[in-house]
This record gives structure tokens, sequence and C-alpha cells, in this order.
């Protein structure tokens, strides 16, 4: 199953989760206005929620980066050769 897949069938299952509980609310009115305002904006709370998520693990993924000063000096030297590989053949900087 592809991402796409999984992703579609989430929403769908998760959309029909909250049809079936807005229109029970609105049958049912023993549930309190409490209750039925917080199943009304659930989705957008959801949204909230995820987008709070993946914000924290996005900033807590760049504080943990680590730098590797062997890599960049290796890639450093690997420019600098390319560089005059480069100008052998007759290309200009």
């Amino acid at each position: 199953m592809t991402k796409l897949a999984e992703w579609l069938t989430g929403i769908t299952l998760y959309l029909g989760i909250w049809i079936s509980l807005l229109s029970r609310t609105k049958q049912n009115d023993a549930l309190s206005e409490r209750w039925n305002n917080i199943i009304l904006f659930l989705p957008f709370i959801t949204l909230l929620v995820f987008g709070i998520y993946s914000l924290s693990i996005i900033l807590w993924r760049v504080y943990n980066f680590n730098d590797c000063p062997e890599a960049a000096k290796e890639l450093q030297e690997q420019i600098i050769e390319a560089k005059n590989d480069l100008k052998s053949k007759g290309l200009k900087f």
C-alpha cells in the first residue's frame, strides 16, 4: 500500500467517525452543548495538534543535528580537486 493510500484511508476513517459523531450529537440532546462544540471543531483541533507536533519534531531534529567536521573537510578537498580538474580541461571560474 502506498503512502497516499494509507493517508487517504486514515482520513476517510477519521471523517467517517467524525460525521457519525456529529450526526449523533444532533439527534441526541442528552450530550451537553460543550461536547457538541468539541465534536464540531474536532477536525480543526486535530489539525492544530498535528501542526504543533510536526513543528516540535522539526525543531527537535534541527536542535540535535550533528556537525561532521571530517566530512566537511573531505567535501572541501573534493571541491578543490574537482575545480582543478575542470580548470585543466579549460573551464574558467
